[in-house]
């Protein structure tokens, strides 16, 4: 009888984990529809709304861009192309061409797109007379010195485009960098909300993964294994911070785990690096910084949280560290006043440095090399003023930084100082202030980083921002 009741109760087991796997399926699989709507949706808006703009303001007259086989593509979700490679094609081309009134032409050489995307579809055999036959002026192509999203055209890969156009529209060729900044940059409203649903989730998920720590018993690999675990059930991916990687130490009390007292820290955030391992156990004391990115549709997000584990007898964080924090909120505020569309990232960055010094800070240019930035933190000894670093960079889509089109406030990223702000960038809103701390006898940095829009009415938040300490008990 115990022998029948085990097989039935196994059967039954089965069976549930078979509802539950089939009810899951068919969640991802409409999930999977909505997601391919929703990119479709702003792939059509994107070339209805903002290219011609894109490609008139930056006067260009055919943009080309070229995609190679074996080789992931950065603005293969925007052109929403499906290029066929075969043995012998190896190259596909994806060509805008600017025929006057409302809609720019869209062709595609050696590919395939959803009903309505593309006007034209064929072979680079035809390439010549096509471009021929429209005669511009002006051809950009993807190649670019410092911008990630509008290069990708190989060496062999430009000779052979070059052969096919000919000597007569080779001259004509530049940088299609320009168009590619307006075209990401300039958003409609479909992938503004896209984006914005993106960072909530992300919320909701980190910090109800920071609020899961057990001092004493949770490694940094338990949370981070758990949040992506979140992200798989939300149809969403990490995009940095991965394997398991969870909130890292900016600073504990933990024997033997802190560096010397007045002293930043051995890396430019001041981690111990035992506290960087994936097992490390978190610790009564510890104040964590948890920085991470998901990818959702094609968007990444970028952000941090900040927490503190109460030690025994604590009920909130140290003075010394909640006025550090409540000095990083301050100095929000006055980045946050002090940026606005319609004007260069270098005068809304040297626009911020004065009004940050005229509140008391002291400017800590940021060098993103390490130890430089050591050098310049440390030598403010036990100064009660805080020092401040700033990189507002941009984001939004696959990249990050450097890798993504638009303006940002970094003293060490000349190319993007000069880039005027448009409306609706969207920014990675991050700085570091650097505070003294008479309780720990030592200066802490902390990273503060949150995602906005910029609008013509300001700043504007895409969710709740970071405002205060998380507190694990």
């Amino acid at each position: 009888m115990r022998r029948l009741f085990m097989i039935y109760k196994r059967n039954l087991t089965l069976l549930l984990i078979i509802i539950l796997f089939n009810q899951q399926f068919d969640l991802n699989a409409q999930v999977s529809k909505q997601n391919y709507e929703i990119l479709r949706l702003i792939r059509h808006e994107k070339f209805d709304l903002i290219l011609p703009d894109a490609m008139r303001d930056n006067n260009i007259d055919m943009w080309i861009h070229v995609a190679k086989d074996g080789d992931p593509d950065p603005l293969d979700l925007d052109l929403g192309g499906n290029i066929d490679f075969t043995v012998t094609d190896t190259l596909g081309y994806y060509i805008f061409t600017d025929r006057g009134g409302d809609r720019i032409e869209r062709a595609l050489f050696g590919g395939s797109a959803e009903r309505g995307l593309y006007d034209i579809f064929d072979t680079e055999s035809r390439l010549r007379n096509f471009v021929e036959e429209r005669d511009p002026k002006v051809i950009a192509v993807n190649m670019s010195k410092w911008l990630h999203a509008a290069d990708g055209l190989s060496y062999m890969g430009y000779l052979r485009l070059t052969k096919v156009l000919g000597k007569k529209y080779t001259k004509r060729l530049i940088s299609s960098e320009n168009v590619v900044t307006d075209f990401r940059v300039r958003r409609v409203q479909s992938e503004i909300i896209a984006f914005a649903n993106a960072c909530e989730i992300q919320r909701q998920i980190q910090e109800e993964a920071i609020g899961r720590i057990q001092p004493g018993i949770t490694t940094r690999e338990d949370i981070g294994w758990w949040a992506e675990d979140q992200l798989i059930l939300s149809a969403m991916v990490p995009r940095f911070g991965q394997n398991g990687s969870g909130p890292s130490v900016l600073y504990t009390e933990a024997k033997n785990l802190t560096e010397s007292k007045g002293v930043f820290g051995e890396t430019t955030a001041g981690f111990s690096l035992e506290t960087r391992k994936p097992d490390y156990i978190y610790q009564r004391g510890d104040f964590l910084s948890w920085d991470w990115g998901v990818r959702y549709l094609n968007f990444g997000t970028d952000y941090k949280r900040n927490a503190y584990i109460l030690k025994e007898g604590e009920t909130k964080p140290p003075a010394g560290l909640q006025h550090a924090f409540n000095r990083g909120l301050e100095a929000r505020k006055i980045i946050r006043k002090h940026i606005k569309a319609g004007v260069p990232a270098h005068e809304v960055l040297e626009a911020i440095v004065i009004a940050m010094e005229k509140e008391g800070f002291v400017y800590t240019p940021y060098s993103d090399i390490g130890s430089i930035d050591k050098e310049i933190i440390n030598a403010l000894g036990k100064n009660k003023k805080s020092g401040f670093s700033i990189d507002c960079h941009p984001l939004g889509n696959t990249g990050n930084g450097d890798t993504e089109p638009g303006a940002r406030l970094a003293p060490f990223s000349i190319h993007r100082q000069k880039f005027t702000i448009q409306s609706n960038h969207l920014f990675a809103f991050e700085y570091m202030v650097h505070t003294w701390i008479p309780e720990w006898e030592k200066r802490i940095s902390i990273n503060f980083e949150d995602n906005h829009i910029v609008t013509n009415n300001g700043v504007e938040w895409l969710y709740p921002p970071n405002e205060k300490i998380i507190v694990i008990p």
